[in-house]
């Protein structure tokens, strides 16, 4: 049993739904604080003038302890703009014919006064469905309350029988030795994602990387799940993983937010 255990974040990259479809059981870390200027509520497409951000209008009034179950989105205005935003961008890319519809009808669905997990948790379904993967999810939210950044990740394993937890390179900082240690401790294979970002056709002048997966489904259309298959890598084992470089590990740019 492999599982991993991210945050939900707003349209992720390719190197998301890897990690999604590459273990058993996928937990949505829905219980964590939100972040303003974060992947939690923004991302991006690329356009004729290069990348652009799309964000969701996470209500102002919230404190320091607002988490991403209770952070309330007002998007209907925003939504109406983003799916013009994508017919302008995309008309002439190669999937727009078959998932343009199935988006435009998608985010039509998203209501103001919707929390934040709950609009991200529901795309990233969307996408997965698009993908082809159907890896079962669920929210940290309905688990029981585990406490200590990792000892919370070890305690969730550990609640699904997983012999093995796949972590994203990103969280490498705050797991460390010591993490690592408690998830041997626990009888726990720790191993990090390994993803090579694919080139794909994408309609405009050059390739812009790393963009969100909705770049990749209007792109590519029904090829769509093949191509980011096609970047998958065997993970790294953790101590071979913290023996060589965080650059040489795939310690890049992307847009996975963390564990």
């Amino acid at each position: 049993m492999r599982v991993a255990i991210m945050q939900p974040t707003w349209l992720p990259w390719m190197g998301y739904f890897d990690l999604i479809d590459q273990v058993d059981q996928f937990v949505f870390l829905d219980t964590v604080q939100f972040s303003k200027q974060s992947w939690h509520c923004r991302n991006r497409i690329k356009t004729g003038q290069g990348s652009k951000w799309i964000s969701l209008p996470v209500s102002a009034r919230f404190s320091n302890g607002t988490s991403l179950d209770t952070a309330i989105v007002h998007a209907e205005r925003r939504i109406r703009k983003f799916t013009k935003t994508l017919r302008q961008e995309y008309s002439t890319a190669e999937g727009f014919g078959t998932e343009f519809p199935a988006l435009a009808e998608y985010l039509s669905s998203v209501t103001d006064g919707a929390c934040l997990a709950d609009i991200n948790i529901d795309f990233i379904h969307f996408a997965m469905g698009r993908l082809g993967i159907t890896t079962n999810t669920a929210r940290a939210g309905t688990l029981p309350n585990f406490d200590g950044r990792v000892t919370r990740l070890v305690e969730i394993c550990q609640l699904y029988g997983a012999d093995t937890y796949v972590s994203v390179p990103g969280s490498a900082d705050y797991i460390g030795l010591d993490g690592m240690k408690q998830f041997d401790e626990a009888g726990i294979n720790l191993v990090f994602q390994r993803y090579d970002h694919p080139i794909y056709p994408q309609c405009g002048s050059g390739f812009t990387g790393f963009m969100s997966i909705v770049d990749l489904l209007l792109n590519a259309g029904t090829k769509a799940g093949a191509i980011l298959r096609s970047g998958h890598r065997d993970p790294i084992p953790a101590l071979e993983f913290f023996s060589i470089s965080r650059s040489e590990s795939g310690g890049q740019e992307n847009n996975y937010g963390a564990a």
